[in-house]
């Protein structure tokens, strides 16, 4: 039986509006990925990964395309940062830029979700 780390999942406010904007099975995806994590601390590979030369995660989704969400560790909780539909081989600069941004700033991230 899996061990059980329980870490509590906060998805920023944006990206929740940007999970909003994916089709219905997509979102689901994310949620049970989301769960996971909660349960478990992490994703294992392929679903999930380290970003190399960040302090950052993802999550990776394929299908239909190709989704991406970036989260990460913040003290006992994970934090998700932004999600995104992926058009290219590599992660997006701006979409790294934006999750070390929006990382930046949770101190000033309520402790809601």
């Amino acid at each position: 039986m899996a061990q059980s780390y329980k870490k509590n999942v906060l998805i920023h406010p944006n990206t929740k509006h940007e999970i909003k904007k994916f089709t219905k099975p997509i979102r689901k995806k994310f949620y049970e990925f989301f769960i996971q994590l909660r349960t478990f601390g992490k994703l294992s590979y392929p679903e999930g990964r380290k970003l190399i030369g960040h302090d950052l995660f993802e999550i990776r989704i394929r299908e239909n395309g190709t989704y991406r969400s970036i989260y990460c560790y913040d003290r006992n909780r994970i934090i998700i940062l932004s999600a995104f539909r992926k058009k290219t081989q590599k992660t997006p600069r701006k979409e790294i830029e934006k999750a070390i941004t929006r990382k930046s700033k949770l101190n000033n991230y309520k402790n809601e979700q």
